[in-house]
């Protein structure tokens, strides 16, 4: 490939390429994201004050001299410094905030390896060879669409469906008393709750697993079909196949697809709604302190992800 008239490596082809499929989210960061990121920053070392839409600047003046500290007015709103007390708050004082923050932390990192398995495993068997395999993707894929926004609006007073899904959710061990059926089985406790969680999450799992399904079976259908040919003439199986061929060329996608569940999962975890019930309560100073305490959290667990699978990732180009 040829760029300004001098021809460039396949490695800088690469690097090209990358740029331009980020820079969308690039332009949008910089001229949409930052400024939001910065007030964001800004509220939580203050305490926020809400200027009265017919107050005048002498009142606004008098209002930011009687608060004693430093204190400055932007965007409607007057920002009185506090410094850390948003964050020993969040920390120390509120009732549920650290169990909160902590449920949620426990409850990704108990469905990342599932959907993870889960959506590889499906990804396999949707690549195979069988009539109807395309509307059996769609039906994978479907569950993505139901939990969009539009249509959990549209169904918000289907009470019936909710009221059905919950009891089925709940009903899962109750009919057939499989806790005790392992406990008598002689698994331990801890095992048993976690594969009673597993299987009372299987509707969450599944429908939380479309993106990463399709992320998969690309990366399948993206191998190399001449090493299963060559494979299958060294005389290796299916089962031989899928391990020493599969799993390293889909490894890559395996951290691409562990980072999106992380984010995805962290979205959608109750702390969430604790964050955003603050800002609606007009206590955006508490909001975004507790925004970035579960920002940095969710930014050591991704590296921490991130160190992890960089030690068995395998790429082909290398």
């Amino acid at each position: 490939m040829k760029l300004f008239g001098k021809r460039i490596t396949y490695k800088q082809e690469k690097v090209i390429f990358g740029i331009l499929f980020l820079s969308p989210w690039i332009i949008g960061l910089v001229f949409v994201f930052f400024s939001a990121i910065l007030d964001s920053l800004l509220y939580s070392l203050s305490t926020v004050h809400f200027i009265s839409g017919n107050a005048t600047d002498a009142e606004i003046s008098a209002f930011i001299e009687s608060l004693g500290g430093f204190a400055f007015k932007k965007s409607g709103v007057i920002l009185e410094w506090v410094g850390l007390d948003n964050f020993r708050y969040a920390l120390f004082e509120h009732g549920t905030f650290n169990r909160i923050l902590v449920d949620s932390v426990i409850e990704i990192g108990l469905n990342l390896p599932i959907i993870i398995i889960f959506s590889l495993l499906v990804a396999v068997m949707l690549n195979t060879r069988f009539k109807g395999n395309v509307f059996a993707r769609a039906v994978f894929f479907l569950p993505v669409i139901i939990a969009s926004d539009a249509i959990t609006t549209a169904l918000s007073q289907a009470t019936l469906l909710q009221d059905t899904m919950n009891n089925v959710e709940e009903s899962v061990f109750g009919n057939f008393e499989f806790q005790a059926f392992l406990l008598e089985a002689g698994l331990s406790q801890s095992i048993v709750t976690f594969l009673s969680n597993t299987v009372n999450q299987i509707f969450n799992v599944i429908s939380y697993s479309g993106v990463q399904i399709l992320i998969f079976l690309a990366g399948i259908q993206s191998i190399p079909s001449h090493l299963y040919e060559a494979a299958k003439i060294e005389g290796a199986n299916s089962y031989e196949s899928f391990w020493k061929i599969t799993m390293p060329m889909v490894s890559p996608h395996i951290l691409t697809v562990g980072i999106y569940t992380i984010i995805d999962g962290f979205v959608r975890a109750p702390i969430t709604e604790l964050i955003l019930s603050l800002k609606d309560n007009l206590l955006y100073g508490y909001s975004a302190s507790m925004a970035w305490i579960y920002f940095a959290i969710v930014i050591l667990i991704i590296g921490i992800f991130i160190g992890l699978m960089n030690r068995v990732v395998f790429y082909y180009d290398n």
